[in-house]
């Protein structure tokens, strides 16, 4: 499927044109559209409307000093211990094989080949730049928050998603961030008591980078959806 950067006219498409963009356009993201944007996803629904997200959102110089020191430490060798594992390991059938596809389908749309493990390496170390997105979000969350309220944030950023695409913009969901909180907690007004869950890259997408032309298979409706009668 080409990459569509049109602005979505509704769920359904927003829904279908949505994926995740690893290559970026340096173009700024006017602040009213932000402003909208998160406004709007403040309407996101929440068991209790507990709403247990905490929103940190970067742009221009402090977006710029944020990868800085992040590459920075990355370079040095430096990396956390993660706030949350991203899989279960070991990862079982089919879940397994959907994420190895994945992977092999991108890296055979940028050329790196599976033995070059430095160039893999390289281009994964993309995530701690947002992509050269011109808007970097870090999510966290209280650590006494237990799993229905961590499907609760993952229910707002989806609901971020979809709105970045009504504005023609995209995004890619980074749990990245939870392997590097040090930087986050360093740079941002982030609680003591909070945790990153995740991180997402938001801008227009680059319509000439090869790697966004990756849509992503889904398994058949009758695998994992069951009607009764």
């Amino acid at each position: 499927m080409k990459l569509n950067t049109d602005k979505s006219t509704s769920v359904t498409d927003a829904l279908n044109t949505r994926i995740t963009v690893r290559d970026f356009l340096d173009t700024p993201v006017p602040e009213d559209v932000l402003q909208t944007l998160f406004a709007t996803a403040q309407r996101t629904p929440s068991g209790g409307n507990l709403q247990p997200w905490h929103v940190h959102v970067m742009t221009g110089d402090k977006l710029a000093a944020f990868k800085k020191d992040a590459v920075e430490r990355a370079q040095g060798g430096m990396t956390d211990v993660p706030t949350h594992q991203a899989y279960p390991s070991p990862l079982w059938e089919p879940q397994r094989s959907w994420r190895y596809k994945l992977g092999e389908d991108m890296y055979g749309l940028i050329g790196i080949e599976k033995d070059n493990k430095m160039g893999r390496l390289m281009w994964l170390m993309q995530n701690i730049k947002f992509f050269e997105a011109p808007v970097g979000i870090i999510i966290t969350g209280d650590k006494r928050l237990e799993m229905p309220q961590h499907l609760d944030i993952g229910i707002y950023t989806q609901s971020l998603m979809l709105l970045a695409r009504e504005a023609g913009l995209h995004t890619a969901p980074q749990g990245w961030w939870r392997n590097w909180h040090s930087v986050c907690h360093d740079h941002l007004d982030i609680a003591d008591e909070d945790e990153v869950l995740v991180g997402m890259s938001l801008g227009y997408a680059n319509p000439e980078a090869p790697v966004n032309s990756l849509y992503a298979d889904r398994a058949a409706l009758n695998e994992s959806v069951k009607f009764y009668k």
